[in-house]
């Protein structure tokens, strides 16, 4: 839905704190990767493995980032045979709706990192960030072209809150059309957020904020790794 050039921005807080402490180029891991346009701004600092559910996503992301690595595989149950330095799941941890698959997806970061590596969450929003509202976008390629309406609706119920997005795609032969889509997300209160770190394995938790939102930076808890 957004070019590439638009994660440019948002990839300095990540590299940086991804990048704590670490020497050389790192190796990291990426759950929920999507299209890969958060990693083409990354691929340069860290030794990337991108992995997501979505086939479509994959294919995207590796005409995109062609020199990272790409697998297929569900964040709340992926399990390879290797640790990395860092994992990162940015904005595709919203769509974990439950305690349950929250907490299945940070025991995924911490089963992957080494001794001393460092997972980072970026969900959309927690409960005391949640600022309900509209926010409208778009893009123009050489034939087709699209722009969008993300209305946030206010109410949370649970541990969710919806959106409406709104699209009007134009074809290449010029016609438009009108999509609607409704995505429930996923909501929590950083108390929940640090429980659940806490219950996944990890130690030390520092809570950034970047661009108003609450990020969580979190360290494997000694021997947690192996644990899992």
């Amino acid at each position: 839905m957004s070019p590439p050039a638009e994660y440019e921005a948002g990839s300095v807080p990540v590299a940086r704190l991804l990048s704590a402490g670490a020497a050389g180029r790192p190796r990291l891991l990426q759950l929920g990767a999507g299209g890969g346009h958060l990693a083409s701004h990354l691929e340069t600092r860290f030794d990337m493995t991108l992995v997501d559910l979505s086939l479509r996503m994959l294919d995207g992301s590796r005409r995109l980032n062609p020199d990272c690595r790409h697998l297929t595989g569900d964040m709340r149950s992926l399990r390879l045979d290797e640790t990395f330095d860092a994992v990162l799941v940015f904005d595709a941890i919203s769509h974990m709706t439950t305690e349950a698959d929250l907490l299945a997806t940070m025991r995924t970061a911490c089963a992957h990192l080494t001794p001393g590596g460092v997972a980072l969450f970026c969900p959309d929003w927690t409960v005391e960030r949640f600022v309900p509202g509209a926010s409208m976008g778009g893009i123009d390629g050489p034939e087709r072209g699209m722009r969008y309406l993300e209305w946030t609706q206010p109410m949370i119920r649970r541990t969710t809150y919806e959106s409406d997005f709104v699209y009007l795609l134009r074809e290449a032969d010029g016609t438009r059309r009108v999509v609607h889509d409704r995505m429930v997300l996923g909501i929590f209160s950083r108390d929940t957020w640090a429980r659940l770190l806490a219950e996944a394995g990890f130690g030390q938790v520092v809570i950034a904020e970047e661009s108003g939102r609450d990020v969580f930076q979190a360290w494997a808890a000694p021997g947690s790794a192996t644990s899992i």
